[in-house]
């Protein structure tokens, strides 16, 4: 087995500060007296994949320990006392829960300082994590003939015990001029396309900005809105709790059309300014009915969610959330308003293909956009009322990328990055007392109710999101399964029935997640 190698003495100041400064995983003090009992002092549990983990140790005034993790006592070099080090756990962990256990702590009354990291994204197969290789070829199979009928492109990302062992393009990132027709030269989709993931974006901006708060102790989400938002005042506003946002039971309708002045309360919601909309939501938007009645999904309670993140931190949302997350996890393609930020929109899905018009069919308001909308979010509300930076839509991503951040809601962190408690993930995943529909904004596959969206093998455990461009996330703790789809479905023509207008894309099974997300189950459990 391999032994730990100390850190490099040339490392800077802020290298060394940023390696130990915790708590990641796991922060403890060993040995301790917490109980009387013979086996609980001084063991721990962890998550960590078999071939990963890294220790960070510091035996301080301590001469000597043992150190076990899963039975077996790590090689320390024989320098251990000389300065804090970083051990390589590989040829110890296992995939999931992993043991550790400190014993002879010398001399007696000293002890010892450990961190843990959180699990990283591995690359892995899918023959090796056991998967269906025809059950999955069947999969390829029916998005590939769904792009040769007229479906725009995909990404698909499957996770299995930390390893990617599926990721792969279909399609286009961009197929359709903004007439319907056919490109003579369509860009191939790529693995590392950027996508706008629309209400995606309330999981992996709104409610991680959120998760990573409370943690911090800078919120409650069991006061008033109104300790955080001081004009939040008048018409029951003061009875309106945070978490009321968050499981869609403030009272809120679904949304407003701000961006027209035709919404139906009229021009004095219309709105193109974003310090104007951020000023309605806190002070006049109405109640469509009283707290707590039942859970109707919203996307204004989730744009005045960012707004509360704003006042917390004093920050823009989209500043906040890339100095604060996404940067620290090393995420550099997960942002809002790609275009202004260097990405160019050749990396980036296109959506809709002629503007917010749907192709001619919708009546026209003032700031209407025209032409294939690439790198700006398509979100009315986003775009034209709040610059594109919401609480609710705006955020771009790779599916790579939302894999990683998906093990960062799993796990509470990344690497050596720490960003939510288990006690706060346990309280925003949990199923809501009101619609075990609803976590804290998560989707929640108990029940069955969404199997649409989860497939109907998901274990009552599973969470996640959908996003209207054509996106879906799925977390499943109980078969450490991770699914990301990313789709430009609403990049297609626009058709006409009985009911109206609708988007070709959308009737497309790969625009729809569960077959999808089914198959994936299925080459899993060999069903």
């Amino acid at each position: 087995m391999s032994t730990a190698s100390v850190f490099p003495a040339t490392a800077s100041t802020s290298e060394w500060e940023m390696l130990l400064r915790g708590p990641a995983q796991l922060e403890v003090e060993l040995p301790e007296q917490r109980s009387q009992r013979q086996w609980v002092n001084d063991r721990r549990m962890f998550y960590s994949y078999q071939g990963q983990g890294t220790l960070w140790l510091d035996m301080q005034q301590a001469s000597a320990a043992t150190i076990m993790v899963n039975g077996k006592s790590l090689n320390l070099p024989e320098n251990i006392t000389q300065q804090p080090m970083i051990l390589s756990l590989a040829d110890y962990t296992r995939d999931g829960l992993n043991q550790l256990h400190v014993k002879a702590v010398e001399p007696e009354n000293t002890s010892i300082q450990l961190r843990l990291s959180y699990p990283v994204l591995q690359q892995g197969s899918a023959a090796e994590a056991g998967f269906s290789s025809a059950r999955l070829s069947e999969l390829d199979a029916m998005i590939e003939q769904e792009v040769a009928d007229g479906f725009p492109g995909a990404v698909l990302v499957v996770v299995k015990d930390g390893r990617v062992i599926k990721e792969s393009a279909y399609g286009y990132a961009s197929r359709y001029d903004s007439e319907a027709r056919d490109l003579t030269n369509p860009e191939p989709m790529q693995t590392d396309t950027l996508f706008d993931i629309a209400s995606n974006s309330k999981m992996y901006a709104t409610v991680f900005a959120l998760m990573k708060l409370v943690t911090e102790g800078k919120l409650d989400i069991n006061l008033p809105i109104q300790h955080y938002i001081s004009e939040y005042q008048g018409d029951g506003r003061e009875q309106r709790l945070v978490r009321d946002l968050l499981d869609h039971s403030a009272g809120y309708g679904p949304e407003l059309h701000f961006f027209r002045p035709d919404n139906r309360l009229g021009k004095d919601f219309y709105s193109i300014d974003a310090q104007r909309t951020r000023q309605l939501l806190a002070t006049a938007v109405p109640f469509v009915r009283e707290r707590g009645q039942k859970s109707v999904y919203s996307d204004t309670g989730f744009m005045l969610l960012g707004v509360l993140i704003e006042r917390i931190t004093g920050q823009p949302l989209d500043r906040y959330l890339e100095q604060a997350i996404y940067q620290p996890l090393g995420l550099e393609q997960t942002l809002f308003n790609p275009l202004q930020k260097g990405i160019a929109p050749q990396r980036i899905a296109a959506t809709e293909l002629d503007g917010n018009t749907r192709g001619g069919m919708r009546q026209q308001f003032p700031a209407m956009r025209r032409g294939v909308l690439r790198g700006e979010v398509h979100d009315e509300k986003a775009f034209y009322s709040l610059a594109g930076v919401a609480g609710h839509a705006g955020l771009f991503s790779t599916a790579r990328e939302l894999a990683a951040l998906m093990m960062v809601a799993n796990y509470g962190g990344y690497g050596d990055v720490s960003l939510f408690s288990p006690a706060v993930l346990q309280q925003f995943v949990r199923p809501g007392t009101r619609d075990h529909r609803f976590g804290m904004g998560w989707r929640m596959a108990v029940q069955g109710d969404l199997d649409w969206h989860f497939g109907p093998y998901a274990s009552r455990y599973a969470y996640g999101h959908t996003g209207w461009t054509g996106t879906a996330t799925l977390i499943d703790p109980h078969y450490d399964l991770l699914v990301v789809l990313l789709t430009n479905k609403k990049h297609s023509p626009i058709r006409r029935d009985a009911s109206g207008y609708y988007f070709a894309g959308d009737r497309f099974e790969t625009g729809r997640y569960g077959s999808v997300m089914s198959k994936i189950y299925e080459a899993m459990l060999g069903l």
